[in-house]
């Protein structure tokens, strides 16, 4: 026991001693502005601030369901900040508003075995310890997961888990346990925890986190390399990463067990040993002792670190350091410099060859693989790296001294900020202190930024009023000007400056708080504008020093407190609710104003109800018979509130009228009529194309009595029906007129020949009309089928393909000569038999026309295609946002190039914006009028929180029935049905008949003169057949059908009119015959035997096949 008590001596001994010098030369740290013992921080201190007044603008986020608030990740590209708890992660705003929330537990079975390993069943959850940010969206979160550590990859933006992986090495195995991760932009990851279950294996780790291969580590179980470490941080710099903890001093072991405070350092490229010689252990592995002290003769330590934060751009790390636990309690701040942490680890080793063995100072000239060369490899390097890890000098702080230290405090997280004034910049210090107090610290430097120029408290601030939270994280996030606070039951944001506490310009600048100054335009005391036409109105104090608090401070109001129950003076039974505030943010000192104002708010007193006065009789309640009057009054004399009684009493009073007159004997009351059920469907009206059908029903039940009204709405209900397409129908038209094709075409070129022998080239055709409805834009008119043939100035005609038996036999015939010409009808010819010559057309098709050429009395230039109607506008392409419609026409002449124009017709069309439809399902079917004339739809919105732009507009639509819709449904329904019939077969009627007119009076006419001018052959000659049977003109019989008459214009021979075709009035004069449709008996060429002297006709049966 003596030597237990006397290990705790050197401590008590320091303490008395400092004292003892202190009161010697009466020094006391009353003076001293880094020193601010506890009597100074009373509530009355100006620089005070109370949980009431500091989360008046604090946010503050609370889950009943989590607890734990440990981690916390920023991610300023996205302003979002990720949240670690106990078995969940959330996704929030920087005001701490959730965006989401992603639970992360663990499993039934995984609890079970952390229990039944002597684990408490709070501790055997997950605990989020690991988070940190990978390349532009990927996020590795690592768990305890009930001492099972575990870690995922996930999405930034939602939390989604994209791949599991093992977390041993990377979290530690409890949730308590301090440990430190850094994940470098390469992927790889730098740890200092606990590596097994029990926590007993500490080490730092340098591991792949996208792949499995080998990790480095500090050598197991050797307390030269770590002996017992707590981790409080860690940072890169340069090509190291440094670590900082606390762990039992080994070289001060045979003196008592004491603990350090240390810096270690381990190269970023750092591959390891080889052989069996540190094989995956550190080469490079350094630490170092951090002095954090007093200065004297006997100094005093503050050995042990709690917290740490690096500022990158300054290359300065800032600490909190405490006392150890056996000596009285003292905490302090001290500032180091990266070059002088890199200085102690330039300088020699302290090495103890022997257990036995005093501890001495080394210098080795191996050193190259402590300074990251690529190149120490060698045995030698890893023989020095095994015997030599801590070095002699300790790191320094800056001053030589702690920035800031006090008496019996025990300081934890640390954070800071760096802030430009109008004149300087100044380093703001937030240090977590016992009590649940956060102090703000202003650090000021020298010129040249090694001495330390002041340290002063600006504020005091009162972060919890409870005392039972404990501070789990602290962090200051720049682009908010705020302090995040994670604790074991919330998370809270809390502003880095409360200007306006300060209600004049004296007691805001002699605040001296960096972030404030007085606004002469507003005269108040506000943050920094970010305007610079605002920044020369913005004033500070020149120089800025510790807080002035001996100056008057005018006083300002707290924030109003939770309203609360108060009693009414001299009334037992009524309550009322109350608030206060105190003017104490800050106090009025050193004859400074008071506050302005009430201290006292008073509502919701309880009211007891009173009765108004009666009202005035009432009329009464029938003016025949037994009656009625009242009168009444109400409770709101007053009215009863808060808790008061309700009147006493009645509020009606009723009197019978007297002297009223018998009632005479009442009418039945009238019914109304009711619809009774709808009737059956009828057949609908069109078999395919779209009909529409009807049912009936009856106003019975009941019937209208009494002079009831009659059924609302309608007594017939339609539907449309039979909506599938109809197969097409085809009609066919009768033979057109035989029509001139082509010019007279000379049938010899002998001179004997006479010039009105010729041979004309006749057409006719037939149309064939198609359509799949009765709407009349559906007809297609197309050509069918087309009939040429030949004929002769004597009336003789022939179709082709039937040509007449020649008089001799073609045994001695010679071959035929080239036709004359290419087109438009020519001759061939060949020598027969005895010196004869024979003739026969040829090349009988039209030429291609030709509008230079073509004379000015063509038919052809007079006659004009037309286009037919415009159809109806389609709908338009799109259902929202600007599109296209279009309408057709159809040339009645024949193909569209025939006629002028385009045949298609687009217009642009706009529908309502496409904003209008995000999010939201298709509208639904008009429902039925209802009673009031109208009908309703509605849609739902498919998005579960839509945004601002999805889900715009309302979820109902209505709209007023059309007037009389129902009652005229009927007869309209039917007279449109007659209406289509007809308007349908008279565009089909005329259409026809426009079509064949123009088409063939475009290709086929031609004009009287040309047909004069031509030149024909006396006789022609037609090739002979192989058969018995010849196809030959025929005679008309004119008493049995119409008259058949050629269609051209010549003068008439007597010689052939036994064998032509003219009418017997036409014989002797040189009118044009007119052109006859056929009829059912025509026989226009029969098939004669040859030799035969019987006049038999067939008739051609090629003609009728349409």
């Amino acid at each position: 026991m003596l030597i237990l008590k006397f290990a705790k001596m050197p401590h008590l001994i320091q303490w008395l001693l400092l004292l003892l010098i202190g009161s010697i030369h009466g020094l006391t740290f009353v003076g001293d502005s880094r020193t601010q013992p506890n009597f100074e921080l009373l509530e009355n201190d100006s620089r005070y601030i109370t949980y009431q007044d500091l989360m008046s603008t604090a946010k503050r986020f609370y889950d009943p369901n989590t607890t734990w608030y440990s981690e916390l990740l920023f991610d300023v590209g996205r302003n979002q900040v990720i949240v670690g708890a106990r078995d969940t992660l959330y996704r929030m705003s920087f005001d701490l508003e959730p965006l989401e929330r992603a639970i992360w537990e663990a499993t039934p079975s995984q609890i079970a075995m952390c229990q039944a390993k002597g684990q408490s069943e709070r501790w055997c959850r997950n605990y989020i310890r690991v988070l940190h940010s990978n390349g532009e969206n990927q996020l590795y979160a690592c768990g305890t997961n009930a001492f099972q550590p575990s870690c995922s990859w996930r999405q930034m933006e939602n939390l989604n888990v994209t791949r599991v992986d093992d977390g041993v090495v990377k979290c530690p195995f409890h949730p308590q346990a301090n440990s430190t991760s850094l994940l470098l932009s390469n992927g790889n990851m730098f740890v200092g925890t606990a590596t097994d279950f029990s926590g007993s294996d500490v080490a730092i780790l340098r591991t792949q986190v996208q792949s499995n291969k080998r990790f480095l580590r500090t050598k197991q179980y050797n307390n030269n390399w770590l002996n017992g470490a707590q981790f409080v941080g860690s940072f890169e710099a340069g090509n190291f990463v440094y670590f900082l903890l606390r762990e039992s001093a080994a070289e001060h072991m045979t003196c008592g067990k004491v603990i350090y405070s240390r810096i270690a350092r381990v190269c970023k490229n750092d591959v390891g040993g080889g052989g069996q010689l540190l094989r995956d252990n550190w080469t490079s592995f350094l630490k170092a002792r951090l002095n954090c002290s007093l200065p004297g003769d006997y100094p005093y330590y503050f050995d042990e670190i709690q917290g740490m934060t690096y500022a990158e751009s300054e290359h300065l790390l800032y600490a909190t350091f405490r006392t150890s636990g056996s000596s009285i309690f003292g905490s302090a701040v001290c500032a180091y410099n990266l070059t002088a942490i890199n200085d102690a680890f330039e300088g020699a080793f302290r090495h103890q060859e022997h257990a036995d063995e005093a501890w001495q100072t080394v210098n080795t000239r191996q050193r190259s693989q402590f300074q990251c060369a690529s190149g120490a490899q060698g045995f030698d390097h890893w023989l020095e790296s095994s015997r030599y890890q801590l070095m002699d000098q300790a790191v320094q702080p800056i001053g030589s001294q702690p920035l800031y230290h006090s008496k019996l405090e025990q300081f934890s997280h640390i954070a800071m900020d760096v802030v430009q004034t109008k004149t300087e910049q100044i380093h703001m210090i937030y240090v977590a202190s016992s009590g649940n107090h956060i102090k703000k610290l202003s650090v000021k430097y020298g010129a040249n930024g090694n001495e330390l120029a002041q340290t002063c408290l600006v504020e005091l601030w009162q972060a919890d009023d409870t005392g039972s939270n404990t501070f789990l994280n602290m962090a200051y996030l720049k682009v908010s000007d705020s302090l995040y606070l994670g604790t074991d039951l919330a998370l809270t944001k809390i502003p880095a400056q409360r200007c306006q506490r300060h209600v004049s310009q004296s007691s805001c600048l002699n605040a001296m708080d960096p972030y404030c100054g007085w606004n002469e335009l507003v005269e108040r005391c506000v943050p920094q504008p970010l305007e610079a036409t605002y920044y020369q109105h913005w004033q500070q104090a020149p120089v800025l020093t510790c807080p002035v608090v001996n100056a008057p401070i005018d006083g300002a109001w707290s924030a109003w407190s939770q309203w609360g129950v108060c009693q009414q003076h001299e009334q037992p039974d009524s309550n009322c609710m109350c608030r206060q505030r105190n003017c104490n943010n800050p106090r009025p000192q050193h004859g400074g104003a008071a506050c302005e104002g009430i201290a006292t708010e008073v509502t919701n007193c309880t009211q007891h109800g009173g009765w108004t006065d009666w009202s005035a009789w009432s009329p009464c309640s029938q003016t025949c018979g037994i009656a009625v009057k009242t009168r009444r009054r109400t409770c709101g004399n007053p009215k009863p509130a808060y808790g008061g009684r309700t009147c006493v009493g009645s509020e009606q009073a009723e009197m019978y009228c007297r002297h009223l007159p018998p009632c005479p004997v009442a009418k039945p009351p009238s019914i109304d009529g009711g619809w009774g059920p709808w009737g059956e469907w009828s057949e609908c009206s069109a078999q395919c194309g779209g009909g529409f059908r009807m049912r009936l029903r009856e106003c019975n039940d009941p019937q209208p009595q009494n002079g009831g009204l009659e059924c609302p709405g309608c007594r017939l209900d339609y539907e449309e029906c039979n909506m599938q397409s109809c197969s097409e129908v085809r009609k066919l038209s009768a033979w057109t007129p035989w029509l001139t094709a082509a010019p007279t075409v000379p049938a010899g070129d002998n001179n004997n020949s006479s010039s009105t022998d010729a041979i004309i080239i006749e057409r006719r055709f037939r149309y064939a009309c198609r359509a799949t409805s009765p709407d009349a834009s559906s007809v297609r008119i197309s050509l069918a089928k087309e009939d040429t043939r030949s004929c002769r100035s004597d009336g003789i005609c022939q179709r082709h393909g039937e040509h007449e038996s020649p008089s001799t036999t073609d045994n001695d015939a010679d071959s035929w000569s080239p036709c004359s010409v290419s087109c438009g009808g020519g001759t061939q010819q060949r020598q027969r038999g005895r010196g004869s010559t024979q003739s026969r057309a040829c090349n009988l098709q039209a030429c291609p026309t030709d509008s230079d050429t073509q004379p000015d009395n063509s038919i052809d230039n007079e006659l004009d295609h037309e286009w037919g109607c415009w159809s109806e506008w389609s709908p338009c392409s799109v259902t929202c946002g600007l599109g296209v419609r279009r309408r057709t026409r159809k040339c009645l002449g024949g193909h569209d190039r025939l006629c002028q124009g385009r045949a298609l017709d687009e217009q642009k069309c706009e529908m309502v914006p496409c904003e209008d439809f995000l999010g939201w399902s298709t509208w639904s079917e008009w429902s039925s009028c209802s009673s009031d004339g109208i009908r309703l739809r509605h849609r739902r919105c498919l998005v579960e929180q839509p945004s601002a732009m999805e889900c715009r507009g309302g979820e109902f639509e209505k709209t007023a029935c059309v007037p009389g819709e129902c009652e005229d449904q009927t007869q309209s329904a039917s007279a449109m049905t007659v209406s289509i019939v007809i308007f349908v077969c008279l565009i089909f009627t005329a259409a026809c008949c426009l079509a064949t007119y123009r088409y063939a009076k475009r290709q086929f006419l031609i004009s009287s003169e040309e047909a004069l001018n031509k030149t024909t052959t006396t006789t022609a000659s037609f090739d002979s057949y192989p058969n018995q049977y010849s196809s030959l003109p025929t005679k008309d019989y004119y008493d049995q059908r119409p008259k058949r008459q050629s269609s051209f214009r010549m003068p008439a021979k007597t010689s052939n009119i036994g064998n032509g075709t003219l009418n017997r009035n036409n014989m002797h004069h040189n009118n044009t015959p007119k052109v006859l449709a056929k009829t059912y008996n025509d026989c226009e060429t029969g098939t004669l035997k040859r030799q035969s002297a019987l006049n038999n006709c067939r008739s051609n049966m090629d003609d009728e096949k349409f």
